[in-house]
């Protein structure tokens, strides 16, 4: 090492927008911050490591072999600092302000209504900014401080985050009309290895709950067919086979061309929750915000929401 300085915050910060951008002018934007300033906090630091962390190219960056081993190091403390500050601005003033929060697409199109509608009754000083992706993107842009929380399903591997669990939403599957399953209310998972399914592309974690329902997919492989469920509902509708989505999407579906099928008991469920980096000092108000949630959909009556039955005496 050239020096047994620390590197300083605006140094830190810099590094991991530029490793998370790969685009000076990008990241100096994200940062607010001029390209020249960035440059300087870089080479500042490269030279207090010692080493080239990034490589300069006429469009791109690239992170060298040393930036991506400190990268892990620099992101933690860039956090750490950004969760102390959180933790003063937030002092008698929780869940207030800008929260930027993720939805994953199967789940947005009937929840986010909800949460708009509903957190500007139960929150107002509260001003959701929300962001639909897949939940790889959702927990990257969570990992990088470039979200708060996301509503997610949560059988996932959560990295660095920790879920608060909402409810558990019961799937059911989509046939065309005339299948022989049409308006059986017991079906059992493994029957769809017999099925052509339909799938969401790669990415989707409703592909890789439907995936686990089978045991036998093997021989007769699943098509992964489209980025939305409306797609994937009018190809049921035209007869190309069968597939699995959430119960609260039915509210969504319109059209005669297919059959609501539903599962035997145990029902399969996907577990709905609401996640946040686990270093946040706002853990306190996310479980807060969990509980109105699951509020706003039970009130809705969206499937799995319902509270459950007192126990007995």
């Amino acid at each position: 090492m050239s020096s047994t300085t620390l590197p300083s915050f605006s140094q830190l910060r810099a590094f991991v927008a530029l490793c998370d951008h790969q685009h000076f002018g990008e990241a100096a934007t994200a940062l607010g911050v001029s390209q020249p300033s960035l440059s300087q906090a870089i080479t500042a630091l490269e030279k207090r490591v010692d080493g080239e962390l990034v490589e300069r190219t006429t469009r791109r960056v690239l992170v060298t072999p040393l930036g991506q081993a400190l990268l892990p190091y620099a992101r933690e403390a860039v956090l750490a600092a950004e969760s102390f500050n959180e933790a003063v601005t937030n002092q008698g003033a929780a869940l207030a302000g800008t929260l930027r929060l993720g939805v994953i697409p199967t789940l947005a199109p009937y929840l986010v209504p909800l949460v708009l509608d509903g957190l500007d009754r139960e929150l107002p000083l509260l001003h959701p900014e929300l962001r639909e992706m897949v939940t790889g993107d959702l927990l990257d842009l969570l990992t990088q401080g470039r979200l708060d929380a996301a509503i997610i399903s949560t059988d996932v591997d959560l990295r660095r985050s920790t879920a608060i669990h909402m409810y558990d939403e019961p799937l059911i599957a989509l046939v065309p009309v005339g299948h022989p399953w049409a308006g059986r209310d017991d079906v059992v998972p493994a029957e769809l290895d017999g099925q052509r399914l339909l799938l969401l592309d790669e990415g989707n974690c409703l592909r890789d709950q439907t995936l686990a329902l089978c045991q036998r997919y093997g021989a007769n492989p699943p098509a992964a067919v489209a980025t939305t469920l409306s797609t994937v509902v009018q190809m049921v509708s035209n007869g190309a086979g069968v597939t699995v989505i959430p119960e609260g999407a039915v509210r969504l579906l319109s059209g005669r061309g297919y059959a609501i099928v539903r599962f035997a008991a145990p029902v399969p469920t996907r577990p709905i929750g609401l996640v946040h980096r686990s270093s946040s000092s706002r853990g306190a108000d996310f479980t807060r915000l969990a509980e109105i949630l699951t509020g706003l959909a039970r009130r809705a009556g969206l499937p799995g929401a319902a509270a459950p039955p007192p126990r007995g005496r």
